[in-house]
């Protein structure tokens, strides 16, 4: 995949989408499929994940990954400012629910997957948690444990994690007695995008299909070893069911 640079970036007009550069994180993945889906264009801007990123910083006032900036609209950094967006920019069906009810389901849900102390949030602890323990609090001058790294949060995350996939588990199974492979409704929502990106960090795709590197896929690994590898399936089929029918493979990043 090719990258601008922050300075290219700064030079074009439309669309610009901050990711990190060669690595497949599930929140800039995600974003790259919502804008996939509803056919809206965009400039791949790199970001170093982890790393100050000062010159990103100076332009957007961030220094993480992914944002989104449009022309010269404020960067849009949340996942549901994304979603936000790609339905604005974009044409063709729509990836945001009808009904009301369904609505407040799908934001809600993709907030328990990719919100702040959602699925990723509390697996990223689980990340990090090693790391913290080996060297205790000089790690936190780091940027990835000074911004994400909450020994508190750590203290809970195995717990908070099952409680989230029980809960996508159990909707899963209630939309399949309905007649629906959705997570919502009957159609592709960005409820089932955000969960077909993030699920890579229970179960990731092999490298035929998600290149990841390697360090990274064991860092990723973490977050079923502290379950003991023990979900319920139904969680990666409803994934599986999503790529085959909707979503590109091999990733590219």
């Amino acid at each position: 995949m090719q990258y601008l640079s922050v300075a290219q970036a700064q030079q074009v007009d439309g669309l610009r989408l901050v990711l990190s550069a060669h690595v497949p994180g599930p929140w800039g993945e995600a974003s790259k499929a919502l804008f996939r889906q509803r056919g809206v264009s965009y400039h791949a801007v790199a970001q170093e994940g982890g790393g100050e990123n000062p010159e990103l910083k100076a332009w957007t006032g961030h220094r993480n990954a992914p944002l989104a900036v449009y022309n010269d609209e404020p960067p849009r950094s949340r996942w549901s400012e994304m979603v936000g967006l790609a339905e604005r920019l974009g044409r063709g069906p729509s990836l945001v629910p009808e009904h009301i009810d369904d609505r407040i389901l799908a934001y809600g849900l993709t907030d328990e997957i990719a919100g702040e102390r959602g699925f990723a949030w509390f697996g990223r602890q689980l990340m990090l948690k090693p790391g913290y323990d080996a060297q205790g609090d000089a790690i936190l001058a780091t940027p990835m444990y000074r911004d994400y790294y909450r020994v508190a949060d750590a203290d809970q995350a195995v717990d908070r994690v099952r409680e989230i996939l029980e809960r996508l588990a159990a909707q899963i199974h209630g939309q399949q007695a309905a007649g629906s492979d959705y997570l919502v409704g009957d159609t592709l929502s960005f409820a089932d995008i955000y969960w077909a990106y993030f699920s890579q960090l229970l179960d990731a795709y092999p490298p035929d299909k998600n290149p990841v590197p390697d360090g990274l896929r064991k860092f990723w690994g973490m977050v079923p070893a502290a379950l003991n590898g023990t979900f319920d399936p139904v969680l990666l089929a409803q994934r599986d069911g999503i790529f085959d029918r909707h979503l590109a493979l091999p990733m590219r990043f």
